[in-house]
């Protein structure tokens, strides 16, 4: 019996941390899938990223200089309405999310990253936050800040 449990012990040793990073990866394809999603007018993909909720919300200052801020998913899915429903063919954008700070807490975690976007129009980086909440063993996005184009972006970090 004691053999057993010390089996168990040595098992879930190597097991659970292997869980975190597989949380890890959903978390960041989330994320990137959001954004494909959003730039590629697939409206389903996008929408599956997001949690249908009231309490999602979603901050940014957009490309034109213009800033957002939408609270609940009703109002979310109206706003973005015609980005899905355009006739213009969608432009194809290459995405890169870099510098990852992940903290996890249960089936809630917090992510600040680097985005560069390149398309038709150039380059557009921003500093994003997202909020995301596992539900029915998915991560969905709960809440978002994007920061793009700053002219004199500083950042200060932990480490």
């Amino acid at each position: 019996m004691k053999k057993l449990l010390i089996l168990c012990v040595v098992m879930a040793g190597t097991v659970l941390p292997g869980w975190g990073q597989n949380d890890q990866v959903a978390i960041k394809k989330v994320l990137y899938d959001e954004t494909e999603g959003f730039f590629k007018r697939d409206k389903e993909k996008w929408a599956d990223c997001w949690a249908h909720t009231p309490y999602i919300y979603f901050a940014a200052n957009l490309y034109g200089g213009d800033f957002t801020l939408i609270k609940g998913w009703d109002n979310m899915e109206k706003q973005f309405k015609s980005q899905f429903n355009s006739s213009r063919p969608a432009d194809s954008v290459s995405i890169y999310n870099t510098n990852y700070e992940i903290h996890q807490n249960g089936k809630m975690a917090f992510v600040w990253y680097d985005q560069m976007l390149i398309d038709s129009h150039g380059k557009t980086t921003s500093k994003e936050s997202r909020v995301v909440e596992k539900i029915g063993g998915k991560w969905k996005i709960i809440h978002v800040c994007a920061l793009t184009n700053l002219a004199n972006q500083t950042a200060q970090s932990g480490k």
